[in-house]
């Protein structure tokens, strides 16, 4: 694959795969939950506050209804930087099944390449509310929060620090949604952690993403074939990668699902063996 690093991998990409693993968390225990609060989450990262809540529609099920995908949350210690994280489907094939792989041009800048037209339409789809609302009423949608003076209880106009992060589809959308803000407001400091991402565009889209994004972390586990599928349609990963090997560690089981799991890449980051789960191999 193009574009990748093979050095020292940077010591937050844990921090920040533990936020994606926060939504992947809560979702698992209250899937029925569109805008939990903070009480509600199993292991909600400490010293940071819960903004808003993300909501998707659920593309992949037999109703298109909105489910929690993830959430913004205000670092304690520097209230101007926040944290977006974005989950993945529980199955990778979820939303291969029912992606549009073709390219439409990316609505960010003129000449700005291609995207691929599913993961546009679910990132154009993706809404917040306030922690503990019920209903999908009152939600805006994610993508009116990179706009400057946004008259709203969302306005992300003190925030001068972004940190966006997903795992598989949701690094996607995050990598849509880093971007989108970068390009909005080139002022702001935006960083973008991804893990098991798919490729987003092509590359005219790589070209310009590099024009505006200084700082991201594009982390693969090698036998994941989740980072590579896009490639075969003719697709580019963004920078810089980050490579993890799976196949060299005894204690993670092979097969397709762990090569994918958010926990197997916990795991080669630096969290303990017990993160794997039904992924380890005793």
């Amino acid at each position: 694959m193009k574009n990748q690093k093979f050095g020292v991998m940077p010591p937050t990409a844990l921090n920040y795969g533990y936020f994606v693993k926060a939504a992947y968390d809560v979702y698992n225990a209250l899937p029925d939950v569109l805008s939990p609060t903070q009480d509600q989450y199993p292991n909600f990262p400490s010293g940071y506050r819960l903004l808003f809540n993300i909501q998707m529609s659920n593309f992949f099920g037999p109703i298109l209804k909105p489910v929690y995908f993830g959430f913004a949350a205000i670092d304690l210690s520097n209230p101007s930087s926040i944290v977006i994280a974005i989950r993945g489907t529980i199955g990778w094939m979820e939303w291969w099944d029912n992606l549009h792989a073709y390219p439409v041009p990316c609505p960010f800048a003129p000449n700005s390449g291609n995207v691929v037209a599913g993961f546009l339409d679910l990132y154009n789809s993706l809404k917040i509310l306030v922690p503990g609302a019920s209903s999908i009423d009152n939600a805006i949608a994610l993508r009116e929060t990179v706009v400057p003076g946004l008259k709203s209880v969302f306005n992300l106009d003190n925030y001068t620090q972004v940190t966006v992060a997903g795992h598989s589809l949701g690094a996607s959308l995050a990598t849509l949604y880093g971007l989108h803000m970068a390009a909005t407001n080139s002022k702001r400091s935006v960083v973008i952690y991804t893990y098991a991402s798919p490729c987003t565009g092509n590359a005219d889209f790589v070209k310009y993403y590099n024009t505006v994004i200084s700082e991201s972390y594009r982390i693969y586990n090698e036998p994941d074939v989740v980072p590579k599928i896009l490639l075969w349609l003719g697709y580019s990963a963004v920078p810089v990668g980050f490579e993890l090997n799976s196949l060299l560690d005894p204690n993670v089981k092979q097969s397709i699902g762990c090569y994918h799991y958010l926990t197997t890449y916990l795991y080669l980051l630096g969290a303990p063996a017990s993160i794997l789960g039904t992924c380890a191999t005793t």
